[in-house]
């Protein structure tokens, strides 16, 4: 355990309380040295000299302090004692940073332009908030608390601000907000603990950074409010044992973000004398929760069946309260040593498209904003992760914000390395392909077999959706409204909704009727998998899902030569019976006069979409049609489903198919290329392979 000297830190955290006492005087100086100049604002690079990687050198925390823990998990009054020990007479701040990392991160802002232009972001983002009024005690639909959500953002935007600059507007501005969440009754934990662990690490975080700017009034406050509406809420529903500290299958993001938000409160105040043997206690069975529920869940590969947008959600607070206990206490207690987090890093880096994320699961398909990698590639010793937080900032024009400015190290980038293109997340079920990383016209694959009842599933087994020259060309619709009724009732209304279903999803249907299209509970899997310079393949064995009809259900998806998407089913229905192949996509629709074949035209863009059958086994009636993005006549309609403006269905439906064999191919067309005058050969899946 790496122990700071008393001295060093008494001294720098003078010179910070002297800063802020004469910030009247000098805000505006310290403001305009900080500021991005408007030449290097639009696309910063690594920094320009050496100074620059020399001035940030040893930010905090480096690969070397997390060093492996080989004790038992802690008890409270070990947490305690660490948490005294590494904190002399209570020091702050220590949520992430301490005294030293803030002035640190003050010369790094002159000297590097990376760190200059996130500092303008952030100082953009901290003013829009100025004039915003405080959270108020609302729940408009009933259950969520909006405020809670804003309300971390708002706090510590504003007090690294104030940290940063020495501006007192900032402040103010956060401890508004803080005295305000302080003054609700409560912090929803009866309806959503979400909100009430959200706002715990919050006022943390806003108590810690600005614990010499508030007063002994306002600490006094804030704490208590903590204690009885934060901490003592988390205690008691432990010792209820609330489904979100126990159960462990299906995983879901709600232990992570629970547990952790309340590990980052607690560590704020946890050696003050009032408080000590609750914030022990607190973080010590939150500690083994999470441990139990999410670190196991990494394993084998790192994927995350919820999707990565609730990855995302998951991952925040697993490194929220990881980060407060190495900067807190200098050890994670062996959470950070967890062999799958290094694997996890990945999972949204592979499930980003160059148009957006595979947004299987209750996931958005935009392009997700992950700080986070910044210190998972230093806690997983991985360069790498860094840089490819970085690529995926430039690609998605994204702003920097307060982590990214906390936890980014010049010094600690990968840049030129290479990845695999492909990547499949046992478990999760999930396959991505891709022709080139960091392209915008590169091509992409996401493929998905898994099961429903997984945590925010989607009925979506067969799912797969393509990307290409700049076009999402098949697409995912996306998640419902979480507020129609039974939204989360698994065995009941949820898989009445369209965009829920397999039919609102890039798969096939079987004798559509009012009952489940595939058997939830089934679990299936990615049978066959394999990549190579060439291309790659996924083989799904659906049957399971499909077990009420089809006594055989297999799916292959061909990434050919990492161009041409090649999508085929094989089917052995029990009778004869009615099968829908359906893709979703933005794109106008023109079918060839056959039938066979279509041509999809997006922005300029072409894609030719063909059938392929075996040689003489070519069903009647096999054509393409268009469709509306709605539920079939045989289908539940519920009222109040999001209209899928814009969204429509290449589809086929086949009548009085017992046996199916048939691919479909999707061919990107280069600008004057003609569309090609004959499909591929059929290949069955038995003989697929890469040569």
């Amino acid at each position: 355990m790496r122990i700071p000297k008393p001295w060093s830190r008494l001294i720098a955290l003078t010179l910070l309380v002297c800063i802020a006492a004469v910030a009247p005087a000098c805000s505006d100086e310290a403001a305009q040295s900080a500021k991005p100049p408007t030449e290097q604002s639009a696309s910063p690079s690594k920094p320009d000299s050496a100074e620059a990687a020399k001035t940030l050198k040893g930010s905090e925390p480096s690969p070397a302090d997390f060093k492996p823990y080989a004790g038992a998990p802690p008890s409270a009054m070990q947490i305690i004692a660490d948490l005294r020990q590494h904190n002399p007479q209570q020091q702050h701040p220590r949520l992430f940073a301490t005294a030293d990392t803030f002035i640190r991160l003050q010369e790094g802002v002159k000297s590097d332009p990376l760190l200059r232009k996130w500092y303008g972001d952030l100082r953009k983002a901290a003013d829009k908030t100025l004039t915003k009024p405080v959270g108020a005690y609302e729940t408009p639909d009933g259950r969520r608390m909006l405020s809670a959500r804003d309300a971390r953002p708002v706090i510590e935007q504003n007090a690294m601000m104030f940290r940063l600059s020495g501006d007192d507007k900032y402040a103010k501005r956060a401890i508004e907000e803080m005295m305000a969440l302080a003054a609700f009754p409560d912090w929803n934990d009866k309806k959503e603990f979400l909100n009430t662990a959200e706002i715990t690490a919050g006022m943390g975080i806003g108590y810690d950074w600005l614990y010499e700017r508030l007063t002994q009034e306002q600490r006094d406050t804030i704490r208590q409010a903590m204690v009885d509406k934060g901490l003592q809420k988390a205690l008691d529903a432990h010792n209820n044992k609330a489904w979100w500290s126990v159960r462990t299958d299906p995983v879901n993001n709600w232990s992570a973000v629970c547990n952790g938000g309340i590990i980052v409160g607690a560590l704020a105040i946890g050696d003050e004398e009032p408080v000590q043997a609750l914030a022990g206690d607190i973080i010590a069975r939150s500690l083994q929760s999470v441990q139990n529920i999410i670190l196991s869940h990494w394993e084998p590969d790192g994927g995350w069946s919820e999707g990565p947008g609730y990855w995302r959600y998951m991952m925040e607070y697993t490194v929220s309260y990881m980060a407060a206990l190495q900067s807190s206490l200098g050890t994670t207690y062996g959470h950070a040593e967890t062999p799958g987090l290094h694997k996890t890093a990945y999972f949204p880096i592979y499930t980003t498209g160059p148009q957006g994320t595979f947004n299987f699961a209750d996931s958005d398909s935009g392009k997700m904003k992950i700080p986070e990698l910044f210190w998972l590639a230093k806690a997983t010793n991985d360069p790498m992760l860094a840089e490819r937080r970085i690529a995926m900032m430039e690609d998605a024009k994204q702003n920097g914000g307060v982590y990214d400015l906390l936890w980014y190290d010049p010094q600690f980038r990968e840049a030129g390395a290479t990845l695999p293109a492909d990547q499949y997340y046992r478990d999760a079920e999930v396959v991505t392909m891709r022709s080139k990383w960091d392209d915008p016209a590169a091509a992409f694959v996401g493929f998905k077999a898994g099961t429903a009842i997984a945590s925010h599933s989607h009925s979506d087994t067969g799912e797969f959706v393509f990307h290409a020259d700049g076009i999402q060309w098949a697409i995912d619709p996306g998640k419902e409204d979480y507020n129609l009724k039974g939204y989360f009732e698994y065995d009941k209304e949820r898989y009445t909704y369209y965009r829920l279903k397999p039919e609102g999803h890039n798969t096939l249907v079987i004798n559509p009727d009012k009952q489940f299209q595939q058997i939830p509970t089934a679990m299936s899997r990615i049978a066959a998998y394999d990549s190579k310079p060439q291309g790659a393949y996924a083989i799904a064995d659906m049957q399971p899902a499909y077990a009420r009809n089809a006594d055989t259900a297999k799916r292959g998806v061909m990434f050919a030569d990492r161009k041409r998407l090649i999508v085929e089913d094989e089917i052995e229905n029990k009778a004869p019976s009615t099968v829908w192949w359906f893709m979703h996509t933005k794109a106008s629709v023109q079918i060839a006069e056959d039938g066979r074949s279509a041509l999809l035209s997006q922005n300029g863009k072409r894609l030719s979409v063909r059938m392929v059958f075996p040689p003489g086994d070519e069903p009647a009636g096999a054509v393409f049609q268009v469709m509306d993005a709605k539920p079939l006549p045989e289908s539940d309609n519920p009222k109040g489903q999001t209209p899928n403006n814009g969204i429509r269905k290449l589809a086929v439906k086949l009548d009085g198919v017992t046996a199916m064999r048939m691919a479909v191919e999707l061919t990107p067309l280069a600008a004057g290329e003609s569309v090609p005058a004959e499909p591929g050969r059929y290949v069955p899946l038995a003989e697929w392979s890469l040569r």
